[in-house]
């Protein structure tokens, strides 16, 4: 429905407008979701450390 709004109504001017604000808003998402998958992997990390952290710890009754 929007694009046959956009394609059929609106002025060229306006088309192009929405058009290149919709490519900026794609590239800036595709960017968050490398970033976000990058936080993922190190959270992901972080907590394999702690967990192998943790049985260390265990194993040689607390001490270090």
């Amino acid at each position: 429905m929007k694009k046959w709004l956009v394609e059929n109504f609106l002025p060229m001017w306006a088309k192009e407008t929405v058009l290149e604000e919709n490519r900026q808003l794609k590239r800036q998402l595709k960017k968050q979701e490398v970033e976000v998958k990058a936080m993922r992997a190190y959270m992901d990390g972080l907590e394999m450390g702690l967990r192998a952290a943790k049985r260390i710890a265990s194993r040689n009754g607390g001490q270090q």
